[in-house]
């Protein structure tokens, strides 16, 4: 069997992200709402995360095994599992556009 990449279909691939934009669901991540009208890169734009990650044998076409992410929430996951994560990220201030000290 060929190594499942997130690219070798690209256009179940881009189906499955306007599938799962279209709901206009929270970030599974953190909780908080997604600006899906967000540039890509943005660090608060949707990302489509992957629960079980690619890495470890998940499905990137799999509708059961996406759901939406802020970009930065994605990041700092990483290929980690959701529990190992027990509810430790969230994006932080700077992340946000918010300026946490004043420039000396």
């Amino acid at each position: 069997m060929a190594t499942k990449t997130r690219y070798a279909n690209g256009h179940a691939r881009r189906q499955v992200r306007a599938w799962l934009k279209a709901q206009g669901l929270p970030c599974h991540i953190c909780g908080m709402a997604i600006d899906y009208d967000l540039p890509a890169g943005d660090p608060m734009s949707f990302e489509v995360d992957e629960i079980v990650p690619v890495s470890k044998g998940g499905s990137p076409i799999d509708r059961a095994n996406v759901a939406p992410a802020h970009r930065i929430c994605n990041e700092r996951r990483g290929n980690k599992s959701l529990a190992a994560l027990n509810g430790s990220i969230s994006p932080r201030p700077r992340d946000v556009g918010c300026s946490t000290s004043l420039s000396w």
